[in-house]
């Protein structure tokens, strides 16, 4: 089965996500929705994971429902705290999803990558046919790196126009190296991206002239904050995959149609972003940081 670049994040169907989030968990109808209209752009791969609500278990259920078990990959994340439950929780996300095997299963704890007694299991799960591809989901570059040392498959990292550190270090090249498949996640940055600068919450006044510069370099070249966003991670970051995430149909629509639009001829613009934000407070690009209130 050929897999998609663009591969749909599942965290809005299970519950609130994103700053910009306005819609609060989605109706089990309006997730179907947007999973529909994603197989129907092409999109046959999505990201989960047992901490987004009960993401699984609308995956699962929409999977059911349509038939779509031989059609669509899923990579699914586990805590993975303790070698002796790995089995346990991935036969949990299993029967939540109502697939016989995972496409790929990554610890969405990073420090418990250097337990080896968990990685040890987690590739015992491999071995016994319930995922075929295992990994881990990191933020920092030093446990991107850590993780291509332990025999993954896959690795899952951040990355967009505010956040482009993984550029300047051998990450991606590493990956290739090693025939490790790269996720790049969260190109609109949970959302930031998308809102309006002068209508940003007081816990992110310090992130507004940023975005405000952001918003000044999509205008100059005709483009929505949307499409110069997620355009930027799909032309520039060198990932296999780009993880994203919307909360309509219509945001779905509107992505597939800014990648029509854009092409890979049309770099000015890339260059702008690239040089405007090299360097950028983590308080703005690290979600862990944001205050909520």
């Amino acid at each position: 089965m050929s897999r998609s670049r663009l591969v749909l994040g599942t965290a809005q169907l299970g519950m609130a996500y994103g700053v910009a989030n306005m819609h609060g968990a989605l109706a089990k109808d309006q997730a179907f929705a947007i999973l529909d209209a994603a197989l129907e752009g092409g999109i046959n791969t999505f990201d989960t994971a047992a901490a987004y609500g009960n993401s699984e278990e609308v995956l699962g259920s929409w999977i059911e429902a349509r038939e779509q078990k031989e059609v669509v990959s899923i990579v699914t994340k586990i805590k993975g705290e303790d070698a002796a439950t790995i089995r346990e929780e991935i036969e949990v996300s299993l029967s939540r999803l109502q697939i016989p095997k995972l496409d790929g299963c990554l610890l969405h704890t990073p420090k418990n990558m250097y337990k080896v007694d968990v990685m040890n299991s987690l590739k015992e799960t491999k071995r016994a046919g319930l995922v075929s591809n295992i990994g881990a989901s990191v933020y920092d570059e030093g446990d991107a790196l850590h993780a291509l040392e332990l025999g993954v498959d896959y690795i899952q990292v951040p990355y967009n126009a505010f956040d482009q550190r993984l550029d300047r270090t051998e990450v991606f090249t590493r990956a290739k190296a090693k025939r490790v498949t790269v996720f790049a996640r969260s190109p609109f940055l949970q959302g930031l991206l998308l809102m309006d600068p002068e209508h940003l919450p007081p816990h992110f006044a310090h992130a507004r002239r940023s975005l405000e510069q952001f918003t000044e370099i999509a205008k100059r070249h005709d483009l929505s904050q949307l499409e110069a966003a997620l355009g930027f991670a799909y032309l520039n970051c060198r990932a296999d995959h780009i993880v994203f995430g919307v909360d309509t149909v219509a945001q779905l629509k509107e992505i597939t149609s800014a990648l029509e639009r854009l092409s890979a001829e049309h770099t000015l613009w890339v260059d702008e972003i690239i040089s405007a934000f090299q360097t950028m407070d983590r308080t703005i690009t690290d979600p862990r940081s944001w205050k909520t209130v």
